[in-house]
């Protein structure tokens, strides 16, 4: 759904959303020849070009796969749930950044931006991050925009006293393994 008209997109956009097929497109596929030929020397995971940046990809892809789950922590029960998706919005040339949102509810009254951060340390930053997103997202008249960060890591404390997150949620509470 189109945030800034609540109707649905014009364009449509494909996400694989199964981690292994995503792997195989990526690393897999286009060194076929070589690897079954035993032509392809691979030591760890660390050697693969891109492999840094592209892991954070299956932690949100299992958020985005169990996005309902997150319902009863953003207390939206009862509500209807209009879209439920990653969002990307392209920057146009001069005027303004793209961008990126790993996860948006969308309500018929909120719009809830869902970050998605798997990091050993969750540092200061995530703050800008969400609100350079908060910025840049459509405005409509009558819907309220709120943030949740979903994390697999260590919150830095001062992000959690900050109050920039409407909803901070540990992984392991998402999937009930920790108390509320």
């Amino acid at each position: 759904m189109n945030p800034a008209t609540g109707r649905k997109a014009k364009e449509s956009r494909y996400r694989v959303c199964d981690n292994y097929v995503r792997f195989y497109l990526k690393y897999i596929e286009p060194h076929e020849g070589e690897i079954r030929g035993g032509r392809y020397g691979f030591g760890s995971l660390a050697e693969l070009r891109g492999w840094e940046s592209d892991k954070g990809f299956p932690f949100e892809n299992l958020v985005a796969n169990h996005a309902l789950a997150l319902v009863p922590h953003l207390h939206l029960e009862g509500t209807t749930i209009r879209s439920v998706a990653p969002f990307v919005l392209k920057g146009k040339r001069d005027e303004r950044r793209g961008l990126q949102i790993d996860l948006l509810i969308q309500t018929p009254r909120v719009a809830y931006i869902v970050e998605v951060k798997r990091r050993i340390k969750i540092g200061r930053e995530i703050e800008q991050e969400i609100n350079e997103k908060v910025t840049a997202f459509p405005k409509r008249r009558g819907i309220s925009i709120r943030t949740a960060l979903v994390y697999d890591g260590e919150l830095d404390e001062a992000v959690a006293r900050s109050g920039v997150f409407d909803v901070l949620l540990p992984f392991s509470r998402l999937l009930g393994i920790e108390e509320e």
